[in-house]
């Protein structure tokens, strides 16, 4: 089944203008401004709770009748900020990487600088203090390479899961609630 024809995923917000969307601080034009702090985190905790297949609806019932309410405008203003987020995720995962490779780098040679010592500590000192020491080096060797590891193993998917949200946020489908009428604007794609 491909995502088309997947049942989508309907996040309803409620807010009292078009306005409350966004954050009151940014001056950008409309479908460059930033979300309302509160307003993203609702649509992204969401998202996040959510099957990662499919169509997402963001429905918008305001209190007020606001003829500034464009689902189109507004549309292309979700999707936009959302579009950013990916991008941004994207470029926290690149650099994420690059830390990670010089970090691999630093701490495999730490590694191999410790095994030396290590060895070299055991042939001068002798037993049981030189077995000592170099055990002791091996161990902050390996813990020199904590970093990198988590970086490779662990760090990295929360950074992919949130792009990946983003971008399925970027492409949803933005409708108008009023009573029974529904103004709805398609996605991008």
């Amino acid at each position: 089944m491909d995502a088309s024809q997947e049942k989508p995923l309907v996040i309803d917000v409620r807010l009292k203008t078009a306005d409350d969307l966004f954050a009151s601080l940014d001056p950008s034009p409309l479908v460059e401004r930033d979300l309302d702090d509160a307003v993203e985190e609702f649509i992204i905790d969401w998202a996040m709770d959510a099957p990662e297949r499919g169509p997402v609806r963001l429905v918008l019932h305001f209190a007020e009748d606001d003829p500034r309410a464009d689902p189109e405008v507004l549309g292309e203003s979700v999707r936009n900020f959302f579009s950013f987020m990916a991008e941004r995720e994207d470029r926290r995962m690149r650099r994420l990487w690059r830390e990670g490779r010089k970090d691999l780098l630093v701490g495999a040679l730490f590694l191999v600088a410790c095994l030396g010592a290590g060895q070299a500590a055991q042939s001068l000192v002798g037993p049981p203090f030189g077995a000592f020491l170099r055990e002791g080096l091996l161990i902050i060797g390996w813990v020199a390479n904590w970093r990198p590891v988590e970086i490779f193993l662990y760090e990295w998917r929360p950074i992919s899961r949130r792009r990946r949200v983003f971008q399925r946020l970027s492409n949803l489908t933005l409708e108008i609630g009023r009573g029974q009428r529904l103004r709805a604007a398609g996605g991008g794609g």
